[in-house]
Order: C-alpha cells, then structure tokens, then sequence
C-alpha cells in the first residue's frame, strides 16, 4: 500500500527517467548513474553523505571503524557530488566510493542489489526515507546510524524505526530529532558533539600552533553569491598588504572567482604561491589541511549571505587559526552560540568590523575544545559497540 512517502519517491522517479533521456541534463547531473549506477559488488557498510564536508568526515570513520573492528565488511561511501566521488576515490585505502541512488523504488532495489548493505551510516542531516525504509527491509534489528547528526526538520511520515543509533551535535537537534522519532524507541541516542574534528581527537594532541604563519588571512568554502561581502574583505587585506588565500566552495566557480579579483584590479596567483598584497587561489579538493598549517587566521564562508549554511569552521579551530564568521549561521545556530558566547569563535555581524575583529585567545579554544573531546570519545565507542553488535557473521 503506497503512503505519501512512497507516492513521491514513484514521482520523483518517473520524472527522473524522463529527464535522463535529455542528453545535456543527464551529463550535467548524472541522472542515469544515479538510478542505474554503476555501483560496486557488495556485501559493503554503507556510509552516505551529502557533500565534502561530511564526506571528509565519513572517510576518516571509515578508516577508524577498520582499525577496530576486526571482521568489518568492505565500506562504500555514497554521496550526491560528483566531485566529492572524485575525491574519495583518490584518497586511497579500502574504502570504495560512488555516486548516491536516487531515493526512488527502482533505483534503491538496483543499489540493494548490486551493493548489498548490511547496515547504513547516515552523516548529519541526510534522511532520506527510502534509504531509511530499504534497510528496514533488509534485517531485523535496526541497522541505521545517524552520526554527528544535525536535525531541524524532515519530510513528514518518516518511519524512523530502522534507526538503531543515533549521536547528535548538540541537545537541541537531539531534542528536535526525538520528537519526531519517539514512536521509534530508538535504543542508543545522545549527545555526541561534531564528529568532523574525530581524527584530532582520536590523535590526542593539543591545538597545533602556527608559529610562523606565511598566510594572514584564508577565505574557506566561499560561494560568489558571498562576493559582495568578500570583496570588501579583500580588499581590506591587500591594502594593508597582507597575503590572503582563497579556497572557494565550487570548483566551478574558481574562474568567475578570479574574473572578479582582476576586475578588482587585485593581483591573482594560484595556490601553493603565496605573495604579500596578492590573491592565491586555490582550485583543487582537499588542500584545507595544507593551506590551515600555514595560516594565521581564517574566515569560513557559507556565512555572508543568507540560507547557504555556515561551513566547517572546526578543521580551522583545531589547528590553531583564529577563526571567523560572518553574520548568517543557518545550519549551525546552536553550535555557534555557545562557540561565540565562549570566545572560541568570533562573529563578524558585518564586514565593516572585518579590519578591527577581536581574534580567540587560544586558551579559551583549547579549552573548549578540550570538553568536545570528551563527548566525541565517549559517543564514537558507544557507536563501535553498535556497530560490532549489528554485523551479520559472515558478512566480510
């Protein structure tokens, strides 16, 4: 009997044929590999995340599950972004990675089919209710973990009952996320903190310290529709002729990026050349890392224009680069309330005091990040012991 839920997703995938049949949409969006595949041969631990954010997360937990859990089966990793495909494929490890199913009956059974999930990892908001359902079909116990989890809303009727585990960021999203799923008696749920800085505290070291930074100021995850605000940013920095790095958030918007600083009349080089006064622009996936070593404070995009979603603004931190925002941080309020009110982050309600902000004291972030520690260590081995608890015997 269809519900709403099934009607929609029978909807969604008869529109999607049809438009998969137009040759320059289905190369634009892979709406054929998302219903056909390809996928790899399972059986695998399904992992799914959005975007690269939560991939990045997702592959470091997947190296950590194969650290310590002996008999764990292969991983796959799916995610909507072409792109971030790209990049976990070149990652390396036994971790393999493709491009999501679309949430639709034809294509979950073909994914179930070829890829055989023996449970499914759900990174932060990613609730897609066919996903959710198909493990349902797939086992008796609940075999659904949503992990470093962000809940505001969902689409309504959502049978949550597959869901075995779930550790969220703050007390309001679990709050908010219990609300809807409290028929599902849901047996393992708690506050869990963001998992994106879990390899710093599984490496449990202190803050790194940037002693002899040769960047003053990297823009991260920044989106053009952020340009009038990171114009004037900018511009600020070169005129006091400092070195500035800009990592933008698309790929595809790196050349309109750099049309508009020469527009600007602002000198323009590629990553990893560095200059005082100069632009470096940095135009591949998974540099962050590299570009926060040497950097000696960061502005996270996402949060100069409304409704985007503020970015990973925990890598910076945890590196020892004052960090900043700007005045939207839709995706991330809570998180940024506390972080704000305890000096660990500094908000910028407008780019007028961009020249003047207040940098963290070092102190107040290490000390902060020292109590996250302790609720990311105590909810990844509460989520170890699900896992172990849930694997089929023989499943490898």
């Amino acid at each position: 009997m269809f519900n709403a839920i099934d009607f929609a997703r029978f909807a969604i995938g008869t529109a999607a044929k049809a438009v998969a049949k137009v040759p320059a949409v289905n190369t634009r969006f892979h709406i054929g590999d998302r219903l056909n595949g390809p996928w790899p041969e399972g059986p695998f631990l399904w992992m799914h995340g959005a975007s690269l954010g939560e991939c990045k997360m997702l592959l470091n937990l997947a190296k950590f599950l194969q650290e310590d859990i002996a008999n764990l089966p292969r991983i796959l990793i799916t995610t909507q972004k072409v792109e971030v495909v790209e990049f976990l494929q070149e990652s390396g490890g036994q971790i393999e990675a493709a491009i999501a199913p679309a949430d639709t009956q034809t294509a979950m059974k073909a994914f179930v089919k070829k890829v055989k999930p023996v449970a499914l990892v759900l990174a932060e908001n990613e609730l897609w209710p066919g996903y959710i359902s198909t493990m349902r079909t797939l086992g008796v116990k609940p075999s659904v973990a949503i992990v470093s989890g962000r809940y505001r809303s969902s689409f309504p009727g959502i049978d949550f009952s597959p869901v075995g585990f779930a550790s969220m960021q703050t007390g309001g999203d679990l709050s908010r996320f219990l609300n809807v799923a409290s028929k599902a008696n849901i047996a393992n749920t708690m506050i869990g903190g963001d998992w994106k800085i879990l390899p710093w505290v599984r490496a449990g070291k202190d803050i790194a310290r940037n002693e002899n930074p040769t960047i003053d100021t990297v823009f991260v995850s920044m989106h053009m529709a952020e340009w009038a605000s990171l114009s004037r940013m900018i511009v600020s920095s070169i005129k006091r002729q400092e070195s500035v790095v800009l990592i933008p958030r698309r790929l595809t918007e790196v050349d309109a990026f750099r049309k508009a600083l020469i527009e600007q009349e602002l000198l323009v080089v590629d990553w990893p050349l560095v200059q005082k006064g100069t632009v470096s622009i940095v135009t591949h996936f998974g540099l962050t890392k590299d570009v926060f070593s040497k950097a000696r404070t960061a502005i996270v995009g996402g949060s100069f224009s409304r409704g985007i979603g503020v970015h990973d603004f925990w890598e910076p931190l945890q590196m020892g680069v004052a960090t900043c925002i700007g005045p939207f941080a839709t995706g991330q309020k809570e998180n940024v309330a506390a972080l704000v009110r305890e000096g660990v982050l500094t908000q910028l309600m407008s780019t007028a005091g961009y020249a003047r902000r207040n940098l963290p004291d070092p102190k107040l972030v290490s000390t902060f990040l020292t109590h996250e520690k302790a609720k990311i260590q105590d909810s990844y081995r509460q989520f170890v012991e699900y896992i172990r608890s849930i694997i089929p015997q023989g499943a490898v």
